[in-house]
């Protein structure tokens, strides 16, 4: 392999792990946020309606407790039972989700480009011959 073909294979490589960690790190900041919308929401509850209120919420809360894949699906379709769990589960998708499918999708791409350019590569040196 020349050094022309082996450098666009590690370009490529970091092109991968770099789109796979841009949409882990949005997956990330989107948790955070839905974690930081949760606690801000609570405590306007807490200051709006007391601490009864507040307590009956998490309560509410508490009682729903979901196996992840059900949080990530419930989450998603608008049926999670807490403030910040939409941007919460929005988050997990980027980051369990969206960031292994593209690292899997381009991986098959470069795989299935550099078996095309084998075997035009086969083809060439076959008619050569």
């Amino acid at each position: 392999m020349s050094n022309r073909n082996h450098a666009a294979t590690a370009v490529s490589f970091k092109f991968i792990l770099i789109v796979a960690a841009v949409l882990a790190a949005i997956g990330c900041i989107l948790v955070f946020s839905g974690c930081a919308f949760e606690a801000q929401s609570q405590l306007n509850l807490l200051r709006a309606s007391g601490l009864a209120a507040l307590d009956a919420y998490l309560a509410h809360v508490d009682s729903h407790q979901l196996s992840f894949a059900a949080f990530m699906l419930e989450s998603v379709t608008g049926h999670g039972y807490a403030y910040g769990a939409f941007l919460q589960g929005v988050g997990f998708w980027f980051v369990f989700v969206l960031a292994p499918l593209s690292a899997a999708l381009l991986i098959a791409v470069r795989w299935l480009g550099a078996r095309e350019r084998n075997v035009n590569l086969r083809l060439r040196f076959a008619a050569a011959h």
